[in-house]
C-alpha cells in the first residue's frame, strides 16, 4: 500500500511540475501559427503567464487580414486533461454589427480528455445566452440559444424545436 502511496506522490509531483513548468508561450505561438493556416490572426497587447494559464491582453482579432474584434482578455487554463479558454468583453468592429452581434460579455470554450472529440461552449452578451457542443468528430457545431436578443442577420440562422432555439451547422 505504501508503494502505492508513493508512486501516486511520484505522479502527482510530475505532473504539477510539467504543468507548472510548461512552456506555456511557445505552445501559444505554435496555436498562432495554426490559426494563421486558416487566416486568422491574433495580436496580443501583453502576455502573462501564470502556474496553470495564459492571459493575452487586449488582443485584437484579424481574419484574412480584415480586423474583426478586440477583447480585454482571453484566458487559456490548462491541467492537460481540462483545458478551458475564456474570452472576456469581446467587442466587434463596427463594420460586422449587422451581421453578429456587436458585445459578447463572455466566452468559454472547455475540452475535456473524458470526451477528446467534443468541446463546450457558453457564452453570454446582447444576444442571451448560449450554450453548445462543437463536435469534431462529425464536424457539427450545436447551440442552444436562451432568450434570445440582438442577433442581427444570424436571428435567420436559428430554429426553434419543442426544446426551444438552437442554431446548427457543420464545418
Amino acid at each position: 500500500m505504501q508503494m502505492v502511496k508513493k508512486g501516486l506522490l511520484l505522479f502527482l509531483l510530475l505532473w504539477i511540475g510539467v504543468i507548472m513548468f510548461m512552456p506555456k508561450e511557445s505552445l501559444y505561438f505554435a496555436l498562432e501559427k495554426r490559426l494563421a493556416k486558416e487566416g486568422i490572426e491574433i495580436n496580443e497587447g501583453k502576455i502573462e503567464e501564470g502556474m496553470f494559464s495564459l492571459i493575452l491582453k487586449q488582443p485584437v482579432i484579424y481574419v484574412e487580414g480584415i480586423k474583426v474584434a478586440r477583447a480585454k482578455k482571453i484566458r487559456m487554463y490548462t491541467l492537460l486533461f481540462y483545458t478551458s479558454i475564456k474570452a472576456e468583453n469581446i467587442e466587434v468592429e463596427k463594420g460586422f454589427h449587422r451581421y453578429v452581434p456587436a458585445k459578447v460579455e463572455k466566452v468559454w470554450l472547455i475540452h475535456t480528455l473524458l470526451h477528446p472529440l467534443e468541446t463546450s461552449v457558453t457564452a453570454k452578451g446582447s444576444f442571451g445566452t448560449i450554450t453548445g457542443m462543437i463536435d469534431l468528430k462529425k464536424h457539427k457545431i450545436h447551440l442552444d440559444v436562451t432568450h434570445p436578443g440582438k442577433l442581427g442577420i444570424l436571428q435567420r440562422e436559428i430554429k426553434k424545436d419543442k426544446k426551444g432555439w438552437y442554431y446548427e451547422t457543420s464545418f
